[in-house]
């Protein structure tokens, strides 16, 4: 008896799994983060911070980076300006999360077509 014809048939069958729901679910998720990232950066505390602080200790990092000739701490300065950088401008850090909704949203309506 050939069983070889009934393994092609079980491997040829294929099973479509719906993305629908993780994406949507993304989609909330990413929503609620963009409206958290422009709530935070419209309230006074954070432009306090953006003067006093962030702004301060950048100026700093970069003023270290300038001066220094260690490689290893070079490298140190670099990723600590580029993630302060990220997450002190908040419209950049909130374009991220839009852009990843858009991508979303287009996900979803293709995959609702």
């Amino acid at each position: 008896m050939n069983n070889s014809q009934i393994l092609d048939n079980v491997l040829e069958e294929k099973v479509e799994v719906s993305n629908v729901p993780l994406l949507r679910k993304r989609q909330e998720e990413l929503t609620g983060i963009i409206e958290a990232i422009d709530s935070i950066s419209q309230s006074n505390y954070y432009k306090l911070l953006e003067k006093k602080v962030f702004k301060g200790l950048l100026d700093s990092l970069v003023n270290q980076l300038c001066t220094e000739k260690d490689s290893q701490k070079v490298a140190e300065l670099q990723g600590s300006i580029s993630i302060l950088s990220k997450y002190s401008d908040f419209k950049k850090f909130s374009e991220t999360y839009r852009l990843e909704l858009k991508r979303t949203k287009a996900n979803l309506k293709g995959q609702a077509d």
